[in-house]
């Protein structure tokens, strides 16, 4: 990629008219299947994530196989912007629509010309460590690597973190945070970012755009490729809110907000007569959900703590009467061989403690509860922890739920257990 641009001057901006490098830039994308954005021009929607499936010189055309259909009433000729990164370079070009060409695929007329991409075309708006707002993305399937660290500023076509964590997704293995990790083009099949304002969760893929060291931290950039319409509108509206905030409306708060006083400790500090506050009413439970718990059975393994005991109470105080406890996850698999003249468990509770030590990493305890339990056919699992680590959810098996303890009567948590009692287990 080091040849003269055909009289054009050089650097970001510069035209590269040069019809070889544009062919051995597209060949390039083409044979390496890299994915990678376009976006109709003129337009505030977010990217659609594509692949090179033919490229035809001869006819100066080529077809892109998205992840969504176009919009119906997108004309032939409509123009698209197109982002890409080879060679460790980003591109971007203007392509105009030709036709469908199959499920999912469409034809483009080839770029007149490659222009070295702008990194800022949308507007980026920061967030700040105590705003909560994190991030999960991980590089494939298992086996493979998954980062996570906070939100360090978003836009409508990608989104910056600041890695605290790089994990093996086969093992939740920490690895040493390294920026040779993350190689400009990188895919992430799926990223998350949790707490984003009237937005609790923002899922898609997304293509690494950038590394870069800020003193002891490693900021990851991503562009994003992913999401379908709903996200698309659901991201506009939040940056949106966020625009609003930053004009002088009302700021997120930052921190814990001061504990509010109840009518009872009001009217004291008042010197006030306090006025008998009503008790919040049981959830109504329905016959049926009073069956379900009877007949189910469900097998808990956790180690004797200050958990447990609480946790029993509350199980058969909402009618879960067939519980078998154990104190550790050897113990589990005899319960579930087939063959028994009682019914299979419907679900089983497994204590993250019962696995993890130290520091570890807590998707690291979840590798080793899998490996445990093995696959018991058709049993829902429920991992139970003090709080739900982001990371958990990266390699999530199916039939695998995460839940954090109860507190105190928690009818909201038991109806939360009824539905895995009732869902389908794994294949």
């Amino acid at each position: 990629m080091n040849r003269n641009k055909s009289g054009k001057s050089e650097g970001r901006g510069a035209p590269i008219e040069d019809p070889q490098i544009l062919q051995d830039t597209l060949r390039n994308l083409f044979e390496a299947e890299i994915e990678f954005s376009i976006k109709v021009e003129g337009t505030a929607t977010l990217p659609y994530a594509s692949l090179v499936q033919r490229l035809d010189f001869a006819e100066t055309a080529f077809v892109l196989k998205l992840v969504r259909p176009l919009p119906h009433e997108l004309r032939e000729g409509a123009q698209f912007r197109m982002l890409f990164a080879v060679d460790d370079q980003r591109f971007e070009c203007i392509i105009s629509l030709k036709g469908r060409d199959g499920y999912l695929q469409y034809s483009f007329q080839l770029p007149p010309c490659l222009i070295l991409a702008d990194r800022r075309r949308h507007k980026r708006y920061p967030f700040r460590p105590r705003e909560n707002a994190y991030v999960i993305a991980q590089d494939a399937a298992i086996p493979g690597l998954g980062v996570a660290g906070p939100l360090v500023n978003v836009s409508l076509g990608g989104l910056a973190l600041r890695v605290d964590r790089v994990l093996r997704m086969d093992t939740g293995v920490r690895v040493p945070v390294n920026s040779a990790l993350f190689e400009r083009g990188k895919a992430f099949t799926r990223f998350r970012v949790q707490d984003l304002p009237q937005l609790h969760l923002l899922e898609g893929r997304a293509i690494g755009a950038h590394v870069s060291d800020r003193g002891s931290e490693l900021i990851l950039g991503l562009t994003v490729v992913g999401l379908d319409l709903e996200e698309e509108a659901a991201l506009a509206r939040s940056l949106e809110l966020r625009e609003k905030m930053g004009r002088g409306g009302q700021p997120r708060s930052e921190g814990p907000a001061p504990p509010a006083r109840s009518g009872r400790a009001a009217a004291e500090a008042e010197g006030e007569e306090p006025v008998a506050e009503p008790e919040p009413e049981p959830m109504a439970v329905s016959v049926q959900q009073l069956l379900i718990r009877r007949t189910a059975r469900v097998v808990l393994a956790m180690a004797e703590s200050r958990v447990r005991q609480p946790l029993l109470d509350l199980l058969r105080s909402q009618g879960y009467h067939r519980l078998e406890v154990v104190d550790r996850l050897d113990q589990v698999p005899p319960l579930c061989a087939p063959g028994q003249r009682r019914a299979m468990p419907s679900l089983i509770l497994a204590d993250l403690d019962l696995a993890r030590s130290g520091d570890s990493e807590p998707l690291a305890a979840v590798r080793i509860i899998e490996g445990q339990l093995g696959d018991p056919a058709a049993i829902r699992i429920a991992i139970l922890c003090e709080e739900v680590d982001p990371t958990l959810v990266l390699g999530q098996q199916t039939g695998i739920s995460f839940l954090a303890y109860p507190t105190g009567q928690d009818d909201r948590w038991v109806e939360l257990l009824d539905g895995l009692v009732t869902s389908p287990g794994r294949p």
